[in-house]
């Protein structure tokens, strides 16, 4: 009674599809969730209403050690053929802004229609399931949980990743794949916002709330999105989605007025301060972002008192602080402020049309498990319904 086709380790988005998808082509197949409920993350997703997909979705909106991965899957599973689940099941949805899709009442619906659509394809779903050893041996996998042995030939891990720990996220996938003995790269907390260092901590004090759009860049990575400061660092869209690309050590540098540059607003200041300084800038600078902050900036630079008073050397520091303030974070706000991990099992241990483990065949590994990380905005959902469907048709 305990054997199956297949056995598919985490009840999530991607182990909930693959389930779902092998189950329809007649493969006997066995879910175990370690959580009480199905897909927790999902849950509190979108904050309740699940950003399911993007319909903008592409390799590059993913970082990979080994880019090339997701190509496949993204272009077999689309996001129109998981819109096409939604509005079968009847679900509200609308589109929040660039692509992003979410419910339009709650993140259960999406849950419910994985649950309901396994069950429907003949796959069994185990929940409060504690796995305590896999075991591999004459091309059968063993699972050891709670007393009872379930045995396949097929195994997928789609344990997920490290990040929402207070969901009940755990290591397991990464444990399972330095026992197979497959490469790793390092992981991280990811889509977080980043602390800041002492010196900023005091600089952006008492400015808590604050949120605008603005410039990020980091190396070669930039974007224009909006920023939020915390009680602690930064955080909004555009610091989360450079958390994917940032690494301890390196620069953050911001453009709090991204229509301008260093150049435009020095020579918009020494204008000024030859026009007799009647803080004309000071007016435009305050209408362009918060006037706390405006007033902040200005102060950090010292650039402080009448502008006909200011050297052309103070004026140069504020229009830099203005266009490219530089600072290098202390760390992220950790696995339990992240919406992901990046880093995980390398892929190149898989092929990436069917997401089968190269070197030991009949081992499948989808989802967050892998090193396969999306910017914020449904992409992350999109490569879980991608690569478990992809899993779900190989088995």
């Amino acid at each position: 009674m305990n054997t199956y086709d297949v056995i598919v380790l985490g009840g999530g988005a991607a182990g909930l599809m693959c389930a779902s998808e092998a189950a329809t082509r007649g493969r006997k197949v066995l879910v175990l969730e370690q959580s009480k409920k199905p897909a927790p993350k999902i849950l509190v997703s979108g904050g309740g209403r699940c950003n399911f997909t993007n319909i903008y979705a592409k390799p590059s909106n993913y970082i990979s050690s080994n880019p090339a991965f997701v190509h496949n899957a993204l272009s077999l599973f689309k996001p129109k053929n998981f819109i096409a689940l939604v509005k079968e099941r009847r679900i509200a949805y609308h589109e929040k802004k660039d692509g992003q899709l979410f419910c339009d009442t709650s993140a259960k619906e999406i849950i419910e229609l994985l649950v309901d659509k396994t069950e429907a394809s003949g796959a069994k779903l185990l929940l409060n399931q504690k796995i305590e050893k896999v075991i591999h041996a004459e091309g059968l996998f063993t699972v050891q949980v709670g007393g009872e042995n379930y045995i396949a030939p097929h195994l997928v891990v789609a344990t997920g990743g490290l990040s929402w720990p207070q969901l009940g996220a755990s290591d397991l996938g990464l444990k399972l794949a330095e026992q197979f003995e497959l490469k790793i790269i390092t992981p991280a907390p990811a889509l977080a916002g980043l602390n800041f260092p002492p010196r900023e901590q005091e600089r952006f004090k008492d400015l808590a709330g604050i949120h605008l759009r603005v410039g990020v860049s980091c190396g070669d990575w930039k974007m224009e999105e909006d920023i939020m400061i915390t009680h602690t660092g930064l955080s909004g869209p555009v610091i989360l989605n450079a958390s994917l690309v940032w690494e301890p050590g390196r620069e953050i540098v911001i453009n709090w007025v991204p229509e301008n540059t260093v150049e435009q607003t020095f020579e918009q200041l020494r204008r000024d301060k030859a026009a007799g300084g009647r803080g004309k800038f000071r007016i435009w600078f305050s209408e362009k972002i918060p006037k706390r902050l405006a007033e902040r900036i200005a102060w950090n630079a010292e650039a402080r008192g009448p502008w006909a008073e200011l050297s052309d050397e103070r004026l140069l520091a504020l229009a830099k602080d203005i266009h490219a303030y530089r600072f290098v974070p202390k760390d992220t706000f950790g696995y339990r402020m992240a919406e992901v991990m990046k880093g995980g099992v390398d892929t190149r241990e898989f092929s990436d049309k069917t997401m089968e483990c190269k070197k030991v065949p009949g081992l499948f590994f989808i989802g967050e498990v892998l090193d396969v990380t999306g910017q914020l905005g449904g992409f992350n959902f999109q490569w879980a319904w991608a690569s478990g469907w992809v899993s779900g048709q190989a088995i």
